[in-house]
């Protein structure tokens, strides 16, 4: 593991991309972690020190990728792939979690994964964003 260069955040050694803010990790920045405080992260276009929640830098006028990593259309998406493809594992596939995908994909014929695709998406769907990210992006019981 290493500090991604932009936001500090732990990322995959043979990471080229840090996952949270997009920075590339081959890019070199000016400053350092230490010229910043803690509710600040670099540009990924010019490398200007702004706020961490920052949409668009105000320097460059660049849009900053997401700091949660999963937004409310997210959630949105993941639920409506839950109900309406959730027996094809489509909304595991979407979140990233490929061994449930092709879990869900093997079983389909049972009619056991659109159950539970259906329920997923409702769940889902009516989860706050708090809930969703720690059940459901996050890895949820299962992990990745």
């Amino acid at each position: 593991m290493k500090h991604c260069l932009n936001c500090g955040d732990q990322i995959k050694a043979e990471a080229a991309v840090c996952p949270t803010c997009g920075f590339n990790q081959s890019d070199t920045l000016e400053g350092s972690h230490e010229d910043r405080a803690e509710n600040e992260k670099y540009c990924v276009e010019c490398g200007a020190t702004i706020n961490r929640q920052a949409e668009i830098c105000p320097e460059c006028g660049v849009r900053q990728p997401s700091a949660s990593g999963s937004g409310d259309t997210d959630k949105i998406a993941a639920g409506v792939l839950a109900l309406l493809l959730g027996g094809l594992g489509a909304h595991k596939f979407y979140q990233g979690r490929m061994k449930l995908g092709v879990l869900y994909l093997c079983f389909f014929w049972t009619g056991i994964p659109a159950l539970l695709g259906l329920i997923e998406g409702i769940l889902m769907l009516i989860a706050d964003d708090d809930e969703y990210e720690r059940k459901y992006a996050d890895g949820g019981i299962l992990g990745r």
